[in-house]
């Protein structure tokens, strides 16, 4: 539920000129951050929109955004749009920033301001070479939803990596797709059901509604 002062910051990584390695322009992903741009600015967020950067670069607008101070904010928002492989996004560079590397730079240690507060994650990039079939849903038991684990952690204490969401375009080891002219199909959807839904649902809903959105409407 957001109720501060303020939503907080948004950080687009907008990457699409990789001329600096053998990596091809990312066609269309202006458009992408151009929409971001106005739903989280008509959420209440300051946009902040970094472009073309390379793996150096990543870490350190990241690391810029971790030494604000987040205290009135309700949560953190980053947005990242570029190439990808399966352990990771690119830079501009071709140089990969992994995933954990990328949702570290927010943790608790490192942005203590953001402690017990959602950090949300949207990663528009390809994961892999594959193209994914179609499949037919099947439901599953109750009994396989109940994952446990025997490690025992301190009563007074929350995991390091609490409170995040963590959304990508695609699995590992398969493609993600975009359009020149309409952008890619996660971020579109994600856009749309922001737009639409989000005054009334959590982030965690809202990530499983985009889901159904996407495979509904494009396979």
């Amino acid at each position: 539920v957001m109720k501060g002062d303020r939503r907080g910051f948004c950080l687009i990584i907008n990457n699409y000129d990789f001329r600096a390695c053998t990596l091809g322009n990312r066609e269309g992903t202006d458009i992408d951050k151009e929409r971001l741009e106005v739903v989280f600015k008509w959420l209440g967020f300051e946009v902040l929109v970094e472009q073309d950067c390379n793996r150096h670069q990543i870490l350190q607008v990241l690391r810029n955004l971790a030494a604000r101070d987040h205290t009135p904010a309700d949560c953190a928002v980053c947005c990242v749009l570029s190439h990808g492989r399966v352990e990771g996004i690119c830079g501009v560079d071709g140089e990969i920033v992994t995933f954990r590397e990328l949702i570290e730079t927010l943790s608790p240690n490192e942005c203590p301001s953001l402690c017990k507060k959602p950090k949300l994650f949207f990663i528009q990039a390809c994961r892999g070479n594959n193209n994914q079939p179609a499949a037919f849903p099947q439901t599953c038991s109750e009994d396989e939803d109940m994952l446990f684990s025997d490690a025992a952690v301190p009563r007074d204490s929350i995991p390091e990596m609490a409170d995040y969401l963590l959304a990508m375009s695609t699995v590992p080891h398969y493609v993600s797709y975009r359009e020149k002219s309409r952008g890619t199909w996660f971020i579109q959807s994600l856009c749309h059901s922001l737009q639409l839904l989000v005054p009334r649902l959590h982030p965690v809903c809202l990530d499983a509604i985009v889901n159904s959105t996407r495979m509904k409407t494009r396979l």
